[in-house]
């Protein structure tokens, strides 16, 4: 079993198993609404345009965005877990049921120039598979568009416990991108996330 088999498990069981579907936190990982961290996401938006999550579990933070934000947002996500994607598409985006599909990120083809804002936990991909699945996402991204690099805080200390980075010890998300993006991005350090803002040129 490789390494997107076993998370897609662990993640499907911690999110999934005994689940009927009632509870529409559980497939993101909280217990209650998120709102501190879902309006940390909203303050980076400032256009119209389409946003796309990549790792959208059942797409709530782009529900989120798109009813509190004061610009035009379409949503689109992508997920690996077939039962969020199917959340995603019957009860929280029913209008959007198209955007929204399951696939690995790693593998998912995304076009060109096609996104005003890519949402993307880096922790969705392995470390081996990040420098071509960053490419990809740059190359997705329009013009004057931002890339919202994330990753949780704990996500990080469980990182520095596995050595999945070989040894190398990361503080912030912009430590895992390629040099000339992360000095281009800008450091938002939260108690809960790290975060780097890329606006493509």
């Amino acid at each position: 079993m490789n390494w997107y088999d076993e998370r897609r498990g662990a993640l499907w069981r911690k999110y999934w198993r005994g689940n009927d579907g009632s509870n529409i936190l559980r497939p993101n990982g909280f217990d209650e609404y998120p709102e501190e961290i879902y309006n940390l996401f909203l303050g980076l938006i400032d256009g119209n345009g389409e946003v796309i999550d990549l790792g959208c579990g059942n797409g709530l933070l782009l529900k989120h965005l798109i009813c509190r934000s004061k610009y035009r947002l379409i949503p689109y996500g992508i997920d690996f877990i077939e039962e969020s994607i199917q959340q995603a598409r019957t009860i929280i985006h029913p209008d959007y049921s198209q955007n929204f599909w399951v696939a690995n990120i790693k593998d998912c083809p995304l076009g060109r120039e096609k996104y005003r804002f890519i949402i993307f936990d880096v922790y969705t991909v392995h470390p081996r598979d990040l420098p071509q699945t960053i490419e990809k996402v740059v190359r997705a991204c329009k013009k004057n568009g931002k890339i919202i690099f994330y990753i949780y805080r704990d996500v990080l200390r469980i990182l520095r416990i596995i050595n999945l980075f070989k040894f190398r010890w990361i503080g912030w998300v912009g430590e895992l991108l390629p040099r000339e993006i992360r000095e281009k991005s800008i450091r938002i350090d939260h108690k809960e996330l790290s975060i780097a803002v890329y606006r493509k040129e």
